[in-house]
């Protein structure tokens, strides 16, 4: 009996053994795993660090109670601030820009997805504008931490700038002397002397070609003016069925000379909240268009749509050629044609509906573009119906 007492401790004994074996083995093979693991972490920490750095934006990283997590070189740069001045700090303790704080706050607002954008100007010791994204990121226990991905495009300001003043020069210095050359052109095309075709043939094309070249520069100098912020709004409320008669009024010469008929479908009860004459403006190089791309005979309507979010679309119809779809992302773009041979044909000048849309930016509308080829376009200028501090109220 001993004995197989013995025995039986001999095998529990060597159970443990083995149990504590297989135990021992479990344990290194997790050890391996983790360690595995760990140096794939360490690699892809490395990767991600290489790549932060060498960015040419500023990416500042900051936790839930905005104190910062991270920086990048390229941060370092733009902020003018060393690395381990920053670290643990807050935002307004490295510099002092309400904006900057403004959104990095904001974040905590924000839905996961989404993120918001805004123009910041720094002032000395670091003097440059910025374009700041903002957008937040998962931290600990459901909170959110905020990323601001900083890119200086302070040469790129003042390139516009240099841009816009070049054009403002050019345009003021040509206007002058090309309104003389139209008027005298003017005067000499019902010149008597001009007894011969071929005379009065040539005065009639540098006239037209005078002209078109007075339209370019009147329209370098709007978008000039637009861009600089130097147009000076006077909004009050306007009936658009009158505009848009006014309007059909200053192309009567062409739209009989196209045989095109003109329906105007808007109300008398029916205005927008906008600047009259830059109405007129926008409506002017609507109307052009149309008139220029509808064959003889077409039609061009005008109605007038009231929206549910206390705005109205002004809608021009026509009948004419239309827009192939692939070019209707571009067609507000400067000097952008989609026919280019009909475009000089027609003299354009490739402006007007770039001049169209950043008008309505001034006026807080939008510019919508419907085309199909054949059929004809449909544009909506869509517009405020009341000042933005009563819309803001009945929202």
């Amino acid at each position: 009996r001993q004995l197989e007492q013995l025995s039986g401790i001999d095998e529990a004994r060597t159970s443990r053994a083995v149990e504590s074996d297989a135990l021992g083995s479990h344990i290194q093979r997790l050890v391996e795993n983790v360690k595995k693991r760990m140096t794939g972490l360490e690699e892809e920490r490395t990767k991600i660090i290489a790549i932060m750095e060498n960015l040419v934006e500023g990416v500042v990283a900051f936790d839930p109670k905005g104190k910062v997590l991270f920086t990048n070189s390229s941060a370092h740069r733009i902020l003018g601030l060393d690395a381990q001045a920053i670290q643990g700090r807050s935002l307004w303790e490295i510099i002092r820009n309400q904006e900057l704080a403004g959104l990095v706050e904001g974040c905590q607002e924000l839905a996961w997805h989404e993120r918001r954008q805004a123009e910041v100007e720094l002032h000395p010791p670091v003097s440059m504008v910025l374009e700041v994204y903002a957008l937040p990121f998962p931290f600990s226990n459901q909170k959110k931490g905020s990323v601001l991905v900083l890119h200086d495009v302070t040469q790129l300001r003042r390139l516009e700038q240099v841009r816009t003043e070049f054009v403002e020069n050019v345009s003021h210095e040509l206007r002058t002397p090309l309104t003389a050359i139209v008027g005298y052109l003017e005067t000499l095309v019902d010149e008597p002397s001009l007894d011969t075709p071929n005379n009065r043939k040539f005065v009639q094309v540098a006239h037209q070609n005078a002209v078109r070249l007075s339209r370019l520069v009147e329209d370098l100098r709007s978008l000039s003016e637009i861009e600089s912020g130097k147009v000076v709004l006077r909004c009050e409320s306007v009936p658009l069925g009158e505009v848009a008669q006014d309007v059909c009024e200053m192309f009567q010469h062409q739209l009989s000379k196209k045989n095109l008929q003109v329906s105007n479908k808007i109300g008398v009860e029916l205005s927008a909240w906008v600047d009259r004459d830059r109405l007129i403006q926008i409506l002017v190089n609507l109307v052009d268009n149309a008139i220029k791309y509808t064959s003889d005979g077409g039609t061009i309507s005008f109605q007038a749509i009231p929206l549910g979010d206390e705005r109205i679309s002004l809608q021009i119809k026509d009948t004419g050629q239309g827009i192939p779809s692939t070019d209707l992302p571009r067609i507000t773009e400067r000097f952008y044609r989609v026919d280019r041979a009909r475009s000089r044909e027609e003299g354009g000048t490739g402006l007007g509906l770039s001049i169209v849309k950043h008008l309505l930016q001034l006026l807080d509308g939008k510019l919508r573009i419907q085309s199909e080829l054949g059929k004809g376009t449909t544009v909506d200028v869509i517009l405020p119906v009341s000042p933005p501090d009563l819309t803001t109220n009945l929202l």
